[in-house]
């Protein structure tokens, strides 16, 4: 059994339940602005690209060996956006949805749930 060392958000992936830690801020830093496209609601192959890799980014702090395939394999159309937003949720982000009825701004960027 691996030992997690960075406190996170479990999450049920299919067939195993891992801790999705907060993003470093290296890989924070690297990865925001593709992840600000995904939370806007962009869907093409970079937004694909952008959860399996912020996902895999979060996940190396708890599983090293964990393979960037292995985590792409882990992900699929029904979980993806769940993961991202508990990688953003660990990560100290939260994700604002609009309240029914309003029309969606355009994204300014992730909020911090930090003070």
């Amino acid at each position: 059994m691996t030992v997690v060392n960075v406190p996170g958000v479990s999450f049920p992936f299919p067939g195993k339940t891992l801790v999705i830690p907060p993003l470093a801020l290296g890989d924070l830093e690297q990865l925001l602005e593709r992840i600000n496209a995904v939370m806007a609601g962009n869907m093409d192959r970079d937004s694909i690209a952008t959860v399996i890799d912020a996902t895999h980014a979060a996940l190396r702090r708890n599983y090293p060996d964990i393979e960037r395939a292995e985590v792409a394999a882990l992900l699929d159309l029904r979980n993806m956006r769940d993961a991202l937003d508990a990688v953003m949720s660990a990560s100290g982000l939260e994700v604002m949805e609009p309240t029914p009825g309003e029309g969606q701004a355009p994204s300014t960027g992730a909020n911090s749930t930090l003070t």
